[in-house]
């Protein structure tokens, strides 16, 4: 549904496939979601697409959707679905009786989650979520909650390494930009909220004297290119691209994650508290939220200065120690989910 989603289950999908499990992949059309698999070379069907339009055009999509994956699914006939909280594919797999496996660190989307947990036999979590904060999505009669002691964005730290070679694919040079990726200001979980904006966002790394590399969420983030700004619209390897940045600025949280375990310093601007980053700065990766511009511009600037790639590697080592959903996972699947 998302591309942080596209890079973890393509992941899985990849591990999965070369032990042998027969796998269907599924997408819809919204930025880097597809394009991910793309990257990753993971077969897939594009089914659906993300509607910027307002409540009830989101419901329409999500009704074509699940037409669209029950046709599919005819075929294919799977026993599992893996997936986060996915309403329409919740909906098909429950609806004809397949087993369906959860991965969330999420609980504060609280639509999706109301409208996917609670028809899910496994809820896979990190460890840093209180377990309240998911259980009460759920029935525990019909759910099995099973943690893990990581962040999901270690599944692909551990399996993709970082190539200078994917930088020069994109024109770039290692140390030498700055990753800007701006904030999910449609998402349902954001309204009401404030959230610095984008443009504003854009002017202050800019002062830095980097090049950016802009990931738009949006079609509207596309208007934010000028001289300076290079808007990727291609499909790209995370890992790459955020190992070999001198900053990673984001107003969501997860390539934030992912840039901190390889060690590169970021900046999240999410006006939400998330337990997952909390405890990737408790356990020392450079992962900083900050809550203006004023701040975003010192931490930014300071970020910069420090920034090196002499300890990065040690990072990665740390990171590759922690615990990951994927391999949680393939212990559900193959029965030893204790």
């Amino acid at each position: 549904m998302t591309s942080k989603q596209g890079i973890l289950l393509g992941t899985l999908a990849r591990e999965l496939i070369s032990r042998g499990f027969d796998v269907l992949v599924t997408c819809r059309e919204y930025e880097y979601a597809c394009k991910v698999l793309d990257a990753l070379r993971v077969p897939h069907l594009s089914v659906g697409k993300y509607s910027e339009g307002g409540p009830v055009a989101k419901v329409y999509e999500d009704g074509l959707r699940v037409s669209a994956l029950a046709n599919i699914i005819r075929d294919f006939s799977p026993e599992y679905l893996i997936a986060y909280p996915n309403p329409s594919a919740a909906r098909v797999a429950f609806g004809v009786g397949i087993k369906y496996i959860a991965l969330t660190d999420s609980p504060h989307a609280v639509i999706p989650s109301r409208l996917s947990l609670p028809l899910a036999d496994f809820v896979v979590f990190s460890e840093c979520i209180p377990v309240d904060e998911v259980e009460h999505y759920v029935s525990r009669k019909f759910t099995k909650l099973v943690t893990y002691r990581g962040v999901d964005e270690v599944s692909w730290i551990k399996r993709l390494e970082p190539k200078v070679e994917d930088l020069r694919s994109l024109g770039l040079k290692p140390w030498e930009y700055i990753v800007f990726r701006p904030a999910e200001e449609m998402a349902t979980y954001y309204r009401g909220l404030n959230i610095l904006s984008a443009h504003e966002v854009l002017q202050v790394l800019t002062k830095l004297g980097y090049e950016i590399v802009l990931l738009p969420r949006y079609s509207k983030h596309r208007e934010l290119e000028k001289e300076g700004v290079i808007v990727l619209e291609e499909g790209f390897s995370g890992p790459s691209l955020t190992y070999f940045a001198k900053l990673v600025v984001t107003g969501g949280a997860s390539i934030a994650r992912e840039a901190a375990l390889l060690g590169t310093p970021s900046i999240t601007y999410t006006p939400l508290e998330l337990h997952v980053n909390s405890c990737l700065e408790s356990w020392g990766f450079p992962l900083v939220r900050v809550k203006s511009l004023p701040e975003l511009e010192a931490v930014s600037r300071d970020m910069v200065e420090r920034s090196t790639s002499s300890d990065r590697a040690l990072y990665v080592s740390k990171a590759k120690s922690l615990e990951d959903p994927l391999t949680t996972v393939e212990r559900i699947l193959t029965g030893d989910s204790t």
